[in-house]
């Protein structure tokens, strides 16, 4: 792990803001016992890879259906939901609005924050408070906190309402959890459907074909594509982390426990070395400067690095699709 950047990990904190804003959402319910690895295992966060295969795009970490696939990750943690708005690309008529706001106060009176897009820049965050008498909402991002008109929700930098709010969660034993993350990680790395099949943006293993390609054109958006080094980095840090913690937990008695913690184990290796090359190219294109990512060699030097990753990130899905025929097995 010596390439790694020097800085500690504890696994408290991640960059993926939508796993960090689930996470402090689900610390004021009966879920408060995951840990920040456990929610991004669990909700596959942490296999996650968009890229927009012309310019690397900013907005690629976004790029998919927001109600759709949190709803998805919420289920598989025992939780309903309840949303209003998505990746619309338009701002909320007054009536939306209205219905986000009654949506946000309704959980807030139960004690339980919410899940909203672009409280003060195009990210996940969280509202955690509101004042009728200001009319405002008390929001934090992961780089600030503070206090939102209510007439500016959905109309910030990127104008599209997004609000999610738990509505009941209800006991789901770990082995039910793994089986449905590794569902939403494999179908992630093998299956297209994050946006319209025309679209430019490929998700999981294509993901990193379409990374190469904008390399190879030698038309790679400098800033988002240091924010997806950084990103990544992070998300297979915690992919490797997850897997460990699930091999451990797994040195069971029975036959079946031994197989798959031996499995998660041996992905953990694999993703270890994906967070490897994610430091290296971290290193290489620093965020938020970039370097040079359209020059010859940078852009050789990054395919070839993209490459190896790709390989090292098949081989981690391999061992899950492995660990998911195993369970899939034991649950007939």
């Amino acid at each position: 792990m010596g390439n790694r950047p020097d800085y500690t990990r504890n696994f408290s904190h991640t960059n993926i803001t939508d796993t960090g804003s689930m996470y402090s959402i689900l610390q004021h319910t009966a879920l408060k016992h995951l840990s920040l690895v456990e929610v991004a295992g669990y909700t596959a966060n942490a296999f996650r890879i968009i890229i927009d295969r012309e310019r690397v795009n900013v907005a690629g970490y976004s790029a998919f259906e927001w109600p759709l696939h949190h709803k998805e990750q919420f289920e598989n943690l025992g939780v309903s939901t309840r949303y209003e708005g998505g990746p619309t690309s338009m701002p909320p008529s007054p009536e939306e609005l209205e219905r986000a706001l009654e949506l946000i106060q309704w959980s807030l009176d139960r004690g339980i924050p919410v899940m909203a897009w672009d409280l003060f820049v195009p990210d996940f965050g969280v509202i955690y408070g509101y004042n009728d008498e200001t009319r405002t909402l008390r929001c934090r991002h992961v780089t600030k906190d503070g206090e939102l008109p209510y007439e500016m929700l959905g109309r910030g930098q990127a104008p599209e309402l997004y609000v999610i709010a738990v509505t009941e969660t209800m006991a789901v034993d770990k082995r039910t959890m793994l089986r449905g993350a590794l569902k939403l990680a494999v179908r992630h790395a093998r299956e297209q459907g994050y946006k319209r099949e025309d679209s430019n943006y490929r998700n999981g293993l294509a993901g990193y074909d379409a990374w190469i390609e904008a390399f190879g054109h030698r038309n790679v958006e400098v800033f988002g594509n240091s924010l997806h080094g950084v990103m990544h980095y992070d998300q297979r840090l915690f992919a490797a982390e997850f897997m460990k913690r699930v091999s451990a937990e797994l040195q069971g008695e029975s036959g079946a426990d031994k197989q798959l913690g031996s499995l998660a184990g041996q992905a953990a290796v694999h993703y270890d070395k994906v967070a490897d090359n994610f430091a290296e190219f971290v290193k290489r294109f620093p965020f938020p400067k970039g370097g040079d990512p359209n020059d010859a060699e940078e852009a050789a030097a990054a395919i070839r690095l993209l490459t190896e990753t790709r390989f090292e990130e098949e081989q981690g899905v391999v061992l899950l699709e492995q660990m998911l025929l195993l369970l899939d097995e034991l649950a007939e």
